[in-house]
Formats: structure tokens, sequence, C-alpha cells
């Protein structure tokens, strides 16, 4: 994994610090491969987490207020958002007993920081890193767009680099990316990630659906099913690994 940060470097890390990865209720528990879902807050923060770990890596990992700040930016970022420290504290609060952050204290430092371990987590090389933080930060988009700025964080030369690194992430046990344009249609082919909650992804999909890329003709209701059939198999996944591990599932509304 091209990982930017070598965990030996931070000094006085207790052991509790250090979040087991695959035993939150996330874990299918066959695997050890945990199913990730993300609300949009803990996206625009995994998010930055994962960007700065790229394109900054001298600064990284970061402290509350790094993360603040990238979260608030008016660049490369969709929706826009205000956060305060308290609220990004929170949502790390809510990321550290799954797994997906950790608190590093790095010696000389007055200030905890914070690092990402998604990557650690599901096993991502940089290629994928820098793909998976550009659609959390800013959601659907062309495949065009994708290569372009996912490429300022690491090189991404072609799209077919792209479509390479886009197919392998579609392969995982949980997908970690989601065509949206149906399939037989080749420009401007809308794509998002994984780790939509399942109802907030079929909003998601839905959305896509009723607003027609510019310049593309709506393509049949009947050919739209691909993401349809992406989204029914993630609902099984999620309800074989609800059963493995005896979840009842939320009502729905709740």
């Amino acid at each position: 994994m091209n990982d930017p940060v070598n965990p030996s470097q931070f000094e006085n890390q207790s052991a509790e610090d250090v979040p087991t990865v695959g035993a939150s209720p996330e874990s299918t528990g066959e695997s050890d491969t945990p199913v990730v879902f993300l609300d949009h807050d803990e996206r625009r923060v995994i998010g930055v987490l994962i960007e700065k770990s790229l394109t900054t890596p001298q600064y990284y990992p970061l402290t509350i207020n790094a993360i603040v700040t990238g979260s608030n930016q008016k660049s490369n970022r969709d929706p826009l958002v205000e956060f305060v420290d308290d609220e990004v504290e929170e949502i790390l609060q809510r990321l550290r007993p799954r797994g997906l952050v950790t608190e590093v204290h790095p010696s000389g430092s007055r200030s905890e920081k914070w690092r990402q371990e998604l990557s650690t987590t599901l096993d991502l090389n940089g290629q994928e890193m820098a793909v998976l933080g550009e659609l959390l930060l800013r959601g659907p988009q062309t495949m065009g767009e994708l290569r372009s700025r996912a490429n300022r964080m690491k090189n991404i030369p072609d799209q077919g680099t792209l479509q390479t690194v886009f197919d392998g992430l579609a392969a995982r046990a949980q997908p970690l990316v989601v065509r949206l344009t149906p399939e037989g249609v080749k420009r401007g082919v809308r794509v998002t990630h994984g780790f939509y909650p399942p109802k907030e992804l079929e909003e998601v999909i839905a959305a896509e659906e009723a607003a027609p890329g510019a310049g593309e003709p709506r393509a049949p209701r009947a050919a739209s099913s691909s993401a349809a059939k992406e989204l029914e198999a993630l609902r099984k996944r999620v309800e074989a690994i609800e059963a493995h591990l005896g979840i009842t599932p939320p009502a729905e509304g709740e």
C-alpha cells in the first residue's frame, strides 16, 4: 500500500489509541474485511484526511483545527460546509471506535493529531486512495472529472488507468465505487463512491436518474437498471452480514 505516513514515527501512542480493524459491528466476521458506511459528515472528514495525506504529507496527520479548515475549503468540495472544532471532534469520536481514524501524539507536538485508517482497513493503494478521496469530497461526478481531480493527489496518467482502478474498487466484496450512468452510454459516465448507507445510495441513484447529463439523451428507464442492480447486490450483502452477526436492521424511517 502506498501509505504516505510511517506509523512508527509517532511516539507516546498508547495501545488503546489503535482500534482493532474489523472488531466493530461493521465487520463481516468471515473475511475480516469491514463493511464501511459513512454519513455525509464522516465522508467529509475522511476525505480531507485522505486528501491531505497525499497532497501535503509533511503536515500529516492533522490537528482538529486543520481538519476543520480542510473541511470548510471553498474549492474541491461539494457541498460546502461550515464545521467548527466541536463538530469535527464529535465526528472523529464516532469514527474512532470503528477503526477508521486514530489519534496520534507526535513527538514535540502539544496538540493531538489524527490520521485516517480507511486505507489500511480496506488495503487501498495510492491511486485507490486518490479516487475514493475525491469521490468522498465531491460525490457524483463524471469519469473525466474524476481523473483530472484525483490526479492532483496521485498520478493517474490516463482514463485507461482510472478505469482499471475503478474496476478493481467496484469488484470488492463491498463495491467501493458505483456507476450511476446506464450501461451502454459511453460519454459523460457518472460515478460515485460506495460508502453511502443503502437508503441514501438509493436516493442518490434516483436523483441521478431524474437529472439527465448535459448533452446526453435520456436513456430509456429500462436501460437504467445497472445502478439499481448494483444497489440490490449491495443490499443482499448487507442483509447477509446482518444475518451472520445477528443484527436486527432498523425499521424503515428510523
